[in-house]
């Protein structure tokens, strides 16, 4: 769904880009991100892995040009293409307002793209949507290659709708701003028809500006771009934990014998092996010191005490202590509320870094730091039945507060990188 800020007069819409893996998604966002005006864009964040270019997501905050009094926002994301992370899919295709689909022409690539759209059903269906009702579009890529299926063709099997559609060329743009346009009038329509009590807000205002959407945004002189887009926040995956930060616009490693050696747990080192069982997470064995009669945060200043408060900034170190003493109380209630809190102010930290609201994207942000989407589930809905009033176990007490370590240490890496 849309987010509307009608003290500001903003609209908010979400589009992602889905497909087989390299099949074109994140050269289209690449694209755009690199030929759009500075002042109409934000940071690029790409995970990428020697196994596959975009691990999770792309990122790509957009503002239209304000339409009279009215600015328009789009977030673009692309999810994995590998079916190995489908959790990361569903979580991404959450609240999406437009669907991209991206199709590699390649005639060997037809069972691939068969596959990615019956999964894009199978997610929105779990989600009680359907494609068909929802604005879409089909990015026909790679229409430079030789070997490749007709048009003809990709619509009669990829295209029952009989959705828009369009040829492209994403390494060089090709087809990539007319499909942008496209969908963005498609969702623009969708909320007008589907949102009328904002109707006061946007009636007469929802208009593409003169020239269309690519005009508005692409930087007049073209020519003086670099062939590769700058600023992309890519994080590497190649270590134990997400790695340092870097700004980089190198194209993915080599994946011969280094991705085969790549066995690990989606969210850390992904690779080929066999994920954990949903909602698992290591746990480590805590000791804790009694709290005396003085009082929680007095009790956990004793120089013996143990405590992981110092992992966080000063301003978070009191809720990480009062955590801690509610799990050596065994309440495990307040130990998974406490841990909420810190989840919820690191990844609003994350959020700032983003130059985007948390609000609506906590899933998202928790992805951009490369954990697992499964133990973020398990992780809401642990806190959400404490929400409810169900009393929690110990295990989920714990499995809460190790998890909000996890988050924490992933973006203390991302921040000092």
């Amino acid at each position: 769904m849309p987010v509307v800020n009608a003290l500001a007069r903003e609209v908010v819409f979400k589009i992602v880009y889905y497909g087989p893996g390299l099949g074109g998604k994140t050269s289209s966002l690449q694209h755009v991100h690199a030929t759009t005006k500075a002042e109409h864009r934000g940071k690029m964040v790409s995970l990428a892995t020697p196994v596959d270019r975009t691990l999770y997501f792309d990122f790509l905050p957009i503002r239209i040009p304000n339409l009279k009094d009215l600015t328009v926002r789009l977030q673009l994301f692309t999810v994995p293409g590998q079916v190995y992370y489908n959790a990361t899919r569903k979580l991404v295709l959450t609240g999406a307002d437009g669907v991209v689909f991206v199709a590699d022409s390649q005639k060997v690539r037809m069972e691939a793209n068969l596959e990615s759209l019956r999964n894009l059903h199978e997610n929105l269906e779990e989600q009680g949507r359907q494609l068909q009702e929802t604005p879409h579009l089909l990015q026909y890529n790679k229409r430079d290659l030789p070997e490749l299926i007709s048009i003809e063709e990709l619509e009669q099997r990829l295209n029952p709708h009989a959705a828009p559609s369009f040829a492209s060329v994403a390494t060089t743009g090709e087809g990539v701003y007319e499909a942008l346009e496209a969908i963005t009038r498609a969702v623009l329509e969708d909320f007008e028809n589907r949102m009328p009590e904002h109707r006061d807000l946007i009636t007469g205002q929802l208009t593409v500006p003169e020239g269309g959407l690519a005009e508005a945004l692409r930087d007049a002189n073209l020519d003086d771009l670099p062939p590769k887009p700058k600023q992309v926040l890519k994080l590497d995956f190649t270590a134990e934990m997400p790695a340092a930060v870097a700004l980089d616009t190198s194209q993915t490693a080599d994946r011969g014998e280094e991705a085969a050696r790549l066995v690990a747990e989606p969210g850390t080192r992904p690779g080929v092996g066999t994920p954990p069982p949903d909602g698992e997470l290591p746990i480590a064995s805590l000791s804790y010191a009694e709290p005396t009669a003085q009082g929680a945060h007095e009790s956990w200043s004793e120089p013996n005490a143990f405590t992981m408060s110092r992992l966080w900034p000063l301003s978070d170190r009191e809720i990480v202590r009062a955590a801690e003493v509610a799990l050596a109380r065994r309440d495990w209630a307040s130990a998974v509320t406490d841990s909420g809190t810190l989840v919820e102010r690191t990844l609003a930290a994350v959020a700032q870094m983003c130059g985007e609201p948390v609000g609506h994207s906590s899933a998202l942000y928790c992805l951009i730091l490369g954990v697992d989407g499964r133990k973020y589930l398990e992780f809401q809905r642990v806190l959400s039945s404490v929400k409810e009033s169900c009393v929690p176990s110990e295990h989920e007490a714990l499995y809460a507060y190790s998890f909000a370590l996890l988050v924490r240490q992933a973006q203390s890496m991302l921040s000092t990188g």
